[in-house]
């Protein structure tokens, strides 16, 4: 079976996961020294763009990795190794919830137990051209004073 997607598609989705790793990384970084596991966790939730059609709801794009249920077994898993890590993992899974439930399609945070997407419309979604390029530019900006100081504020974790 092939796949084909619309060339402005791809790049829509380039630029959405993309973000998600920029925020992952940029929290991860600056409030616990965990860069990787920032980037990793905050497009961790994307993982769903590889599950087959075939197997349908709840292994779907926005289903079961888009809740807080994965995020939370996600954090708990890695927090059996590392305290530090599992909050950069939770703070970077949670920061891509949020970006989403500024889509039209939401997220099911409370998925199984409650099938209700939940969206927040700000008038435009964390995915179009102006919220986008200010996410970059903070989380470049946020960068560029994490190097400057080389101090987390989250020391004492």
């Amino acid at each position: 079976m092939e796949l084909m997607v619309p060339l402005a598609q791809a790049a829509f989705l380039t630029v959405a996961i993309a973000t998600h790793a920029v925020v992952g990384y940029t929290l991860g970084t600056a409030l616990f020294d965990r860069p990787v596991a920032g980037l990793a966790a905050g497009v961790a939730p994307d993982v769903d763009f590889l599950f087959p059609a075939a197997l349908g709801w709840p292994f779907i794009h926005r289903g079961i990795t888009h809740t807080l249920f994965v995020g939370g077994l996600t954090a708990g898993v890695v927090a059996y190794r590392d305290r530090r890590t599992a909050l950069a993992v939770a703070a970077a899974y949670g920061s891509h919830l949020l970006l989403d439930t500024t889509t039209p399609k939401g997220v099911p945070f409370l998925s199984p137990l409650v099938e209700t997407a939940y969206h927040f419309d700000p008038g435009t979604t964390g995915h179009s051209l102006v919220p986008t390029v200010a996410l970059w530019m903070c989380c470049l900006g946020v960068l560029r004073l994490r190097r400057d100081s080389e101090d987390s504020p989250l020391d004492i974790i």
